[in-house]
């Protein structure tokens, strides 16, 4: 488990899980996470990101599409279908998904990776509004 904590630290943190095998991308959007004040766990396949989700109940997870192991549209179906209510998904994919796929599985937001990081930003903010720091606007794919 990667645990990673951003700024500020809070006693009861609401976590935001990105589910990634690509350790380039997990590092931008924790970057990027970490700025908006989230704490951020990382997973680099669907198997460890279930494990975390079962164990800490993020508020939002991140996860791409094409992933080692549990699929990042499995891992969406599999927090929708244990009533993971409070979790809520974003698929962000290099175009291995659709919108349509996404949201069949259950995601509650789709963008692509070659958006640019501001749409993802939104997304994010619209999703966990109470934590996000300083907002971003920007068009998301949904």
């Amino acid at each position: 488990m990667l645990l990673r904590t951003g700024l500020p630290s809070v006693a009861n943190p609401l976590y935001v899980l990105i589910a990634d095998d690509d350790p380039e991308i997990r590092e931008l959007v924790r970057t990027a996470l970490q700025l908006d004040g989230h704490p951020v766990l990382e997973a680099p396949d669907g198997q460890v990101a279930w494990k975390l989700i079962v164990a800490n109940r993020p508020a939002l997870v991140v996860t791409d599409v094409q992933m080692p192991g549990i699929d990042g549209l499995e891992l969406t179906a599999l927090i929708k279908a244990n009533r993971y209510d409070e979790t809520k998904v974003i698929v962000f994919t290099g175009g291995m998904a659709t919108e349509w796929q996404a949201q069949r599985a259950g995601a509650d937001a789709y963008v692509t990776k070659s958006a640019p990081l501001l749409e993802l930003r939104a997304a994010i903010s619209r999703l966990c509004p109470g934590r996000a720091r300083g907002g971003t606007k920007g068009k998301v794919q949904r």
